[in-house]
């Protein structure tokens, strides 16, 4: 039997070379790729957030309680809806989630600065949602009483302080500010407009009104960005006939209001208003009744059949983007004021169906 012919030497050259440059390119496509997975994007990834429903419990806490009334046990849900988002000040969104994100028709990618501010940072985003999440809760409360025929008192509070702010540690979230400087007033801009009438340098002084005892603060001023600023954010409030406690921490901004006032409504009506039903949603709600537009509807679609909804109340202003975009399955209501997704929610207790309903067309589609 024949031995094997050798290899010429010039073949394993060849090989040897053909292997330095796959591990040199394999090499390269793994720098490359950590450098895209550290590098940070000037955009926001939003996806689909987690659901709540306000009838129920988080972590063993009711999320709406309202003294001296002993709350039924819920035989149907309403789920205010969230969007998850990547990308925040502090927090940005890496390159390689962005592009990926493109492929993913369930996601949806922004500039930053269409939904934060440029002069933002971590601390002021946060103070900022908070302080959304903080009004449409009041402006919740208000308009679930008035439903009842209950009035509320107009107030403004204090939603937030900066840590790092003149005010840290003389001013506290939940104050009620009654005046400014001398000028009292129930509606944020006024207040605000005193404190900006300060020169940077002096003191701006706030009778506030804390634990149901009123006092006078003195805040130094400082300039920021051209203002004269204390570090503080104001929000409308109000107060109120009966005593309604919202409990849900590490979630901002304002779209929830209209979940709120219905969750509240059921809780303090006899009965249930869904009738068993699972309904989610989303909007804003202001004094009024009336339900704005929110960001991120097409995620929140996705969310709320995720976590089991059967139907979703969807602000009118917003049908443009739900169209084309509802999961199987789900059945989505337009509303426009408090009064419209209060009767929605009966008769989709009633019949189980959004039959005779108002919904989502073709012709508002972009």
């Amino acid at each position: 039997m024949s031995s094997p012919a050798p290899v010429p030497q010039q073949s394993r050259r060849i090989s040897a070379r053909r292997s330095l440059i796959g591990s040199i390119a394999l090499i390269a496509l793994c720098v490359l790729t950590l450098i895209a997975t550290l590098t940070p994007s000037p955009y926001v990834i939003e996806s689909a957030g987690p659901t709540v429903d306000v009838l129920g419990e988080v972590d063993g806490t009711q999320v709406i309680e309202v003294k001296g009334s002993e709350p039924e046990k819920p035989d149907g849900q309403l789920r205010m809806t969230t969007v998850a988002v990547l990308g925040a000040p502090g927090q940005p969104a890496p390159t390689t989630a962005v592009f990926a994100a493109w492929f993913d028709p369930t996601k949806s990618i922004l500039p930053r600065e269409a939904v934060y501010p440029d002069t933002q940072d971590e601390e002021g985003s946060k103070l900022m949602t908070s302080a959304q999440m903080s009004s449409s809760q009041q402006e919740a409360i208000a308009v679930a009483l008035a439903a009842q025929g209950m009035e509320s008192t107009p107030v403004v509070r204090i939603s937030g302080v900066r840590s790092d702010g003149p005010a840290a540690q003389l001013l506290k979230p939940g104050d009620r500010v009654v005046s400014v400087n001398g000028t009292e007033s129930d509606e944020v801009p006024a207040l605000q407009k005193a404190t900006a009438d300060t020169p940077a340098g002096g003191t701006a002084d706030f009778v506030v009104e804390r634990d149901g005892k009123r006092t006078t603060v003195s805040v130094p001023v400082e300039q920021k960005d051209g203002r004269s600023v204390v570090g503080i954010v104001l929000t409308p409030g109000f107060d109120f006939p009966v005593d309604v406690r919202i409990a849900l921490d590490g979630i901002g901004g304002p779209s929830a209001g209209l979940i709120f006032a219905l969750g509240i409504y059921d809780e303090m009506t006899p009965g249930s208003l869904t009738g068993g039903k699972r309904i989610a949603g989303t909007g804003t709600i202001d004094q009024s009744g009336a339900v704005g537009p929110i960001g991120g509807i097409r995620q929140k679609l996705v969310g709320a059949k995720e976590d089991g909804a059967e139907f979703f109340l969807a602000p009118a202003d917003n049908c443009a983007e739900v169209v084309g975009h509802v999961p199987d399955g789900l059945s989505v209501v337009r509303v426009s004021t408090f009064e419209d997704a209060k009767h929605a929610v009966e008769t989709i207790a009633d019949s189980g169906s959004t039959a005779g309903l108002p919904t989502c067309t073709a012709s508002e589609r972009t």
